[in-house]
């Protein structure tokens, strides 16, 4: 009978705590700045459990928030990501036969029904991406897949038949394949399955992000 209201009490004096502490810190490093973390962080979250709409809002708003306010920083950082955008959309073109993509803000999913993996480029300013390779249709027996971007959540679930080469780096964020995780700032990963050359059937993968979470696992 007394839970409720045990669980009420609880979560009162925790908000208050957190309401505390969340102060104290913003006196020392500045309101805008945590809010921007927070934001970002629940934006990545909400992102990542499905909700890309108000993920990508919520994202754009502590953006926003770590500025401070300053109108100055607003545009430059937009003029800087724009400028990014449009310098490696142009030098991620790897030529030959690719089907390109380039979008400013992107949500692919194949893992649900199979689907034709053809050699791609893919660049976006904030994309959240899944591939099942399992359910991949291959026209070639090799496929080549090119994901960049400055925001991007990855994950890429590989048949353990399939040949795999991985070139990944994440400038912030983390990057994991197989047991192996790479996290922090400046992460590189270089990969490949030990069929790779014997594999019928092969996928090169290079990926590149500024921020990300990348997670590659092998089935």
């Amino acid at each position: 009978m007394d839970k409720p209201h045990n669980n009420r009490h609880r979560n009162t004096y925790l908000i208050l705590i957190g309401a505390g502490v969340f102060l104290l810190v913003s006196k020392f490093i500045g309101f805008w700045t945590i809010a921007g973390v927070l934001l970002l962080l629940l934006g990545l979250s909400q992102i990542r459990s499905g909700g890309n709409k108000k993920g990508y809002l919520i994202l754009a708003i502590g953006a926003l928030c770590l500025t401070g306010g300053n109108f100055a920083v607003v545009v430059a950082l937009i003029l800087i990501v724009l400028g990014l955008f449009y310098k490696n959309a142009k030098n991620s073109n790897p030529g030959g036969d690719f089907i390109h993509k380039q979008s400013f803000l992107s949500s692919i999913r194949h893992d649900r029904e199979p689907w034709v993996l053809r050699n791609m480029s893919v660049w976006n300013l904030i994309g959240e991406m899944r591939f099942d390779l399992s359910l991949a249709i291959l026209e070639e027996k090799e496929a080549t897949m090119v994901l960049q971007g400055v925001i991007g959540d990855l994950d890429i679930v590989v048949p353990d038949e399939l040949g795999l080469l991985v070139e990944g780096t994440v400038y912030v964020g983390q990057i994991a394949i197989d047991g192996m995780k790479r996290e922090g700032v400046v992460n590189r990963l270089s990969w490949r399955s030990p069929n790779y050359e014997s594999a019928a059937v092969k996928v090169k993968l290079i990926v590149t992000y500024y921020v990300g979470d990348v997670k590659i696992k092998i089935v």
